[in-house]
């Protein structure tokens, strides 16, 4: 027994591939499609992407709305 859910990705994020804020303000990562944690480090709320900690602040400087994809057919 299977539960799908969609999300639509409002935000990307400059520079860091494949994760992105969804409609529910939850992060993401869009290649395996789970959810990130917020974590808590030194005083600051953010997310580990990989071996680097990016706080919230940080964060709002890199994002941007993606592009419509218009598909070909």
């Amino acid at each position: 027994m299977y539960i799908e859910k969609r999300i639509k990705i409002i935000w990307n994020i400059k520079d860091i591939e494949n994760y992105g804020f969804g409609s529910d303000n939850i992060m993401y990562n869009l290649k395996t499609g789970i959810s990130k944690k917020q974590c808590y480090k030194d005083g600051s709320i953010g997310y580990w992407i990989g071996k680097k900690f990016y706080s919230l602040s940080k964060l709002r400087l890199l994002l941007y709305k993606p592009k419509k994809q218009i598909l070909p057919f």
